[in-house]
């Protein structure tokens, strides 16, 4: 009898751990000093290997593959920002996408409120390079982490986003991939 208690015991204790350590690179912080979009061959591997089964794939011109995390919110009856990572396997290296759904297309660039108890921070993406991107995706990435709340402005007025867990989830996790393909992590 105690040696089946001592299994159950453990058993339960390996599943606690098991399902504490699922939320991938929850407390890690955003390095910008090691912001690159070169893609090492380990974390290749892994991303292909370990990965990709969680992302929807797309690839227009066989050069390029796009992958949008499949849980993501994906309808149009509110805005929504999703992350894509795009990966140009012919040079190894992978760029960030911000991609805005149907509600948000008639904005002439994204622009966010972030609050938080302290202080408000307005950002923006009126320029689409690879760079902007990826800043513009880390301080989303940065307010998911710190729980502030975050807005965006539709047709003239600040709409809430990001507002259950899964779609935040689907943000910081695509992002957390990026950072590790990229060596950011």
């Amino acid at each position: 009898m105690q040696i089946y208690e001592f299994m159950r015991k453990s058993f339960l204790a390996i599943i606690c751990v098991f399902l504490l350590s699922c939320k991938i690179d929850r407390d890690k912080t955003v390095d910008r000093s090691k912001y690159t979009f070169f893609i090492g061959d380990d974390a290749e591997l892994f991303f292909r290997n370990v990965r990709q089964i969680y992302y929807d794939r797309s690839s227009p011109d066989g050069k390029w593959q796009a992958y949008r995390y499949g849980k993501r919110y994906q309808g149009t009856e509110r805005p929504s920002i999703n992350p894509v990572i795009v990966i140009n396997w012919l040079k190894d290296e992978a760029y960030l996408l911000i991609e805005e759904n149907e509600p948000l297309t008639t904005e002439d660039f994204l622009q966010l409120r972030i609050n938080s108890k302290k202080d408000t921070t307005i950002i923006d993406l009126k320029e689409r390079g690879r760079e902007r991107m990826l800043e513009f995706g880390s301080q989303i990435y940065e307010a998911i982490q710190a729980k502030k709340s975050i807005y965006v402005l539709c047709k003239r007025e600040y709409v809430p986003i990001f507002t259950d867990e899964p779609e935040q989830e689907a943000f910081r996790i695509t992002m957390s991939d990026f950072y590790r393909l990229t060596r950011v992590f």
